[in-house]
């Protein structure tokens, strides 16, 4: 599109406008002080764009430089303050001959003094020029750790309330249920505490508690009853009744030890008849037993025992000839030792232990007031006891037992003549179970045999039973069945001894926890060898007690007891009441 000459002369006209204010510019700035300056800008810039940039390289060689070195140092210097120029100071415009000689350019025209605002402009920190745009140099930061994050745990997100928290909505919202007891994962929830478990109840509330003295627990009793007994001599004929009071007192101890083990049981007692002080007898008896735990597998059990007791002025085992009874209750005294190591490996277990036994009779004095010295009998017996048994499952351990011992009397004959010195061996199996853990207990079949001294005398033999189980039918209903076969000696003449099978059932029943019913039926049957004598014995009991408080105990009991025997004259019937207080800790 051809340009038209109104539009050529309009482009001349704005270029020299143009010019003619970028002198104005550089008049002022040479007034103000910093023609150097200006001749590094406005000047150049204006040159620079009619010349090559080799021609600038070699007027900037061949052009000499009239203002010293130092007189660009202190322009620079004075530029690098911050105070504002003093405008007072400069010279006024008319004056330009001064800076005619120094070769400045000519003063403006134009007299007045332009006024300056702000700061002057920002020189570089790191040269004498001025910096126009350039971005500042940052500051140098220091050195930090970076945050390591520790590996697999992942920052949880913030805590907030639940719905339903206390004054978190307004009244009378019905905000949706949640269980505070379950929340979210980034739910707080005010802790509530937990709810104490129910106590179980306890079965035995009125069971002494015992009385802690070291690491024992000791658990005492004193007891004393009164009642009547209507054959205190167990005799077939001129039979005399008579009140009675009895005295008793016993211990029990149990070790606290997490080693080893103590456990002690003691009683003692005394009947004093009335009306009869002939039946007047004492009674006691006592084990105490210890665990040595050598190691975890290995086991050494003490056992010590003791029993004092009186013999049955009308029983035939006392063998009074001529029908001649005996008038005081004789004393039997036994005492005895065991000691024995117990071996686990693993599920099999072999115990082995010697045990010794002391008898002592007392003398007894007859009808016809003669004495019987019956301390002849006096005799000890050493036995070798070892036991296996092996745990099939926690509710079945089968096991064999096998005891040897040797019976010795203190004198070579007994006050009929014959030597009763003795060998036996009895053998058994049976096992320990638990079924239901309703039915508990021990079974045992077996066979003793003892060989005695005195050709005189036969061997005493025969098949044995023992049994000792319970079946609780309810958590207040228990039952228990007793079993047991021994060989007894005597005194018979041509008698080796008897063997006495006896068996108990005993029924408790708790109508309330602090009163317990219980009844008793015992069976006992005695079979001498070498004599036809047999005897039986029955015996039912009916007992109650009634708590008061765990520490003292109301008791009552009515027995029955019956003795038929084939010897004429040893038949016996007896009843006997009783009413007693106990007081237990």
């Amino acid at each position: 599109m051809p340009v038209r000459s109104k539009d050529r002369l309009k482009v001349v006209m704005t270029s020299a406008a143009a010019m003619l204010i970028v002198a104005a510019s550089a008049s002022v700035w040479a007034q103000s002080g910093n023609p150097t300056a200006l001749r590094g800008t406005a000047s150049q810039g204006v040159d620079d764009q009619d010349q090559s940039p080799s021609q600038q390289d070699q007027q900037s060689d061949q052009q000499p430089s009239d203002e010293p070195p130092d007189a660009a140092q202190e322009g620079a210097a004075e530029l690098r303050g911050i105070d504002a120029p003093d405008f007072g100071a400069m010279q006024p415009a008319g004056n330009d001959s001064s800076l005619q000689a120094q070769g400045a350019p000519a003063a403006n025209p134009i007299d007045s003094e332009e006024p300056q605002y702000g700061l002057p402009a920002p020189i570089s920190a790191t040269s004498n020029y001025i910096n126009y745009g350039a971005k500042k140099p940052k500051k140098p930061k220091l050195y930090q750790l970076p945050k390591i994050q520790p590996p697999g745990l992942t920052p949880l997100p913030p805590l907030t309330s639940y719905r339903t928290a206390p004054e978190t909505l307004p009244r009378g919202s019905n905000p949706p249920l949640q269980d505070p007891n379950n929340p979210g994962p980034t739910v707080a929830v005010i802790p509530l505490l937990p709810r104490p478990p129910r106590p179980k109840p306890d079965l035995t509330p009125f069971a002494p508690v015992g009385v802690d003295v070291g690491s024992l627990r000791l658990a005492p009793y004193v007891e004393t009853d009164t009642g009547y007994d209507t054959n205190p001599n167990f005799l077939s004929s001129d039979v005399v009744g008579s009140p009675y009071v009895h005295g008793e007192a016993g211990l029990s101890a149990q070790s606290l030890w997490s080693q080893h083990s103590l456990t002690a049981t003691l009683r003692g007692g005394y009947y004093d008849y009335f009306s009869v002080p002939a039946a007047n007898r004492p009674e006691a008896t006592g084990t105490v037993s210890g665990r040595i735990d050598v190691l975890r597998d290995t086991q050494i059990n003490l056992v010590s025992t003791f029993d004092v007791e009186t013999q049955q002025p009308g029983s035939p085992i006392l063998a009074i000839p001529d029908s001649v009874f005996i008038t005081n209750r004789p004393l039997i005294v036994t005492y005895g030792q065991s000691a024995g190591i117990t071996q686990q490996f693993n599920r099999l277990s072999v115990s082995l232990k010697g045990a010794f036994a002391r008898y002592s009779f007392g003398d007894a004095t007859q009808s016809n007031g003669t004495i019987l010295p019956l301390s002849l009998d006096d005799f000890n017996d050493y036995g070798v006891e070892g036991r296996a048994s092996y745990e099939l499952t926690p509710s079945l351990t089968p096991y064999v037992d096998v005891l040897g011992d040797r019976r010795s009397y203190d004198h070579f004959t007994d006050v009929y003549g014959f030597e009763r010195s003795s060998n036996g061996v009895a053998e058994k199996i049976g096992a320990t179970l638990e079924i239901t853990r309703l039915l508990t207990g021990d079974i045992a079949v077996g066979y003793a045999n003892r060989v005695y001294v005195d050709p005189r005398l036969p061997n005493l033999s025969a098949p044995t039973i023992d049994a000792n189980l319970v079946y609780s039918i309810t958590p207040l209903t228990t039952a228990t069945l007793t079993a047991s076969t021994f060989l007894s000696e005597t005194t018979l003449a041509y008698a080796s001894g008897a063997v006495s099978r006896s068996v108990s059932l005993n029924l408790s029943q708790a109508l309330r926890p602090d009163l317990t019913l219980s009844g008793t039926v015992t069976y006992q049957n005695n079979v001498y060898d070498g004599s036809p004598i047999i005897e039986q014995f029955y015996s039912g009991t009916l007992r109650a007690d009634y708590n008061l408080s765990r520490y003292v105990v109301l008791t009552g009991s009515v027995t029955h007891q019956r003795f038929l025997s084939t010897a004429p004259y040893f038949n016996y019937t007896d009843d006997i009441f009783l009413l007693g207080l106990r007081l237990q800790d």
